[in-house]
């Protein structure tokens, strides 16, 4: 009897052993605006992918044509871009991306010596899928923003949050708020001194149509 108590407190403290670290093999991001991860990345380009390529036991690379670079912090990673491989992580739960051969995308990452890296933490967004207001937004105005942050707000906390930012932030607005707006159409500036949505044409038009959408769902309700 005793044997056996022994032999399940010994399961018992292995798995507990082993738990955390589950938890921090397991992948995990931060909600982050496609601004804050512009500004955040070594680069952002667009690519077309043209082949996958098995690296090692873990990792896999995305031999791709980059059409264009929106961004690069330093000569290190301008170079390690211009290899046209992109490496990932070959499973998902570490963060590892999944492209489409053929596919366009617009992709962020960092750089690690002379290597260009991304996950799913950062942008892999299909340029097909990208309103007309972004794909300006990644080619110059997302960059006139760095300088301000954008803060994922659960939409009924919007009131108490907007008085502590000190104008320094602007507030992403969780559903039923404006989210999708903000994130498709939204750039946060800094206009007189304070960060701000900038009041674009189809940003507004945006908010336009989820304010009506709101009305009606309110309407609806009993």
């Amino acid at each position: 009897m005793m044997w056996r108590l022994r032999f399940w407190t010994y399961l018992l403290l292995i798995a507990l052993s082993l738990a955390p670290v589950q938890r921090v093999m397991a992948c995990s991001c931060m909600r982050s605006h496609p601004q804050t991860q512009f500004c955040n990345s070594d680069f952002v380009a667009l690519v077309r992918v043209k082949k996958e390529i098995p690296m090692n036991e873990h990792e896999i690379g995305y031999n791709v044509k980059t059409s264009k670079i929106f961004k690069v912090n330093s000569s290190k990673s301008y170079y390690a871009l211009k290899k046209n491989v992109l490496w990932t992580s070959s499973s998902d739960g570490m963060c590892g991306v999944r492209l489409k051969i053929g596919e366009t995308y617009v992709v962020s990452g960092t750089t690690n010596g002379d290597r260009a890296r991304i996950s799913i933490c950062g942008l892999s967004l299909q340029w097909r899928t990208v309103p007309s207001r972004q794909r300006k937004a990644f080619k110059q105005l997302y960059r006139h923003g760095c300088n301000c942050s954008i803060h994922y707000t659960p939409w009924w906390t919007k009131g108490a949050v907007l008085e502590n930012v000190g104008g320094k932030e602007c507030l992403w607005e969780s559903k039923p708020g404006p989210e999708d707006c903000q994130n498709d159409y939204g750039i946060c500036m800094i206009a007189g001194g304070t960060c701000s949505w900038v009041n674009s044409v189809p940003y507004k038009n945006c908010i336009k149509e989820y304010q009506q959408k709101r009305e009606q769902q309110r309407a609806r309700e009993p």
